[in-house]
């Protein structure tokens, strides 16, 4: 059995309901964190998480939505017992890198207990995080200069992909194939923002992320990343990503825990 927990579900915009996109992703004795947005340590606090709980972290990019909070984190774990495995790209890790030395230059690195684990940004990767759980990761189409990954973990039958600010793809599509929960983006709506056009932004509207899921073969979707306008209409995004059909899909509260898998 493996639990997700929707610790932030918006993007760099959003304010009040919704707080920059971050996730756990739990199975047994494992845990990780997913991304580092400015707001991290809060978002553990709500979840009675302290930074030392936190062994694993996977980031998909450098924008500041996803990064800022990593000093912060890394400054409130320095008395933890147990070194912090950061799973990122290249240029993601030496950003994650900068971002500490200039926000708490004269630490040494010996106190830090960091171990980075620098992820391709030209194709297709897989890491053995744990005995029987596999991280994989893909480059996915991203704004010039900033790679950005998707990543899947799979638990020894029980799957979670997630695809976030990217426009949908054959990548994603192909990384997320038969997985038991696809969280996918939807920095926009296709109804909401008729006249919007997501892949100017390479991003994705709810519409876009259904037909993904749809085509990958997923059981479930959740969508993140949203604005703030479209944030407080999960029902319009839901009916959207659905598309008449059946494709279950719900648009998580910032805290909600799901259950994937028996």
């Amino acid at each position: 059995m493996v639990d997700v927990v929707f610790l932030g579900t918006g993007g760099a915009f959003s304010t009040g309901r919704r707080s920059p996109v971050a996730l756990l992703i739990e199975s047994g004795k494992f845990r990780t964190l997913v991304e580092s947005g400015p707001m991290i340590v809060e978002q553990l606090a709500r979840v009675n998480l302290r930074p030392a709980d936190i062994r694993n972290l996977f980031v998909s990019h450098y924008h500041g939505d996803h990064t800022l909070g990593f000093p912060m984190l890394v400054l409130n774990r320095l008395t933890a017992s147990t070194r912090l495995h950061v799973y990122a790209g290249h240029n993601t890790a030496a950003t994650l890198e900068m971002l500490w030395a200039l926000a708490f230059p004269g630490f040494g690195d010996e106190r830090l207990k960091i171990d980075y684990h620098r992820l391709s940004e030209r194709g297709l990767e897989e890491r053995e995080l744990a005995p029987g759980i596999i991280l994989s990761t893909t480059i996915v189409p991203h704004p010039p200069g900033v790679p950005t990954l998707a990543a899947r973990w799979d638990f020894e039958g029980t799957a979670v992909t997630l695809a976030t600010d990217t426009l949908p793809n054959a990548l994603t599509l192909e990384l997320a194939r038969g997985s038991d929960l696809l969280i996918h983006e939807a920095s926009f709506s296709a109804t909401l923002q008729p006249n919007a056009n997501s892949g100017e932004h390479f991003h994705s509207t709810a519409q876009q992320a259904g037909e993904i899921a749809r085509r990958a073969g997923c059981a479930r979707l959740a969508l993140v990343h949203m604005g703030p306008e479209i944030g407080e209409r999960p029902d319009v995004l839901i009916e959207e990503a659905q598309a008449g059909t059946d494709l279950e899909v719900i648009v998580p509260e910032d805290g909600e825990r799901i259950r994937v898998g028996a």
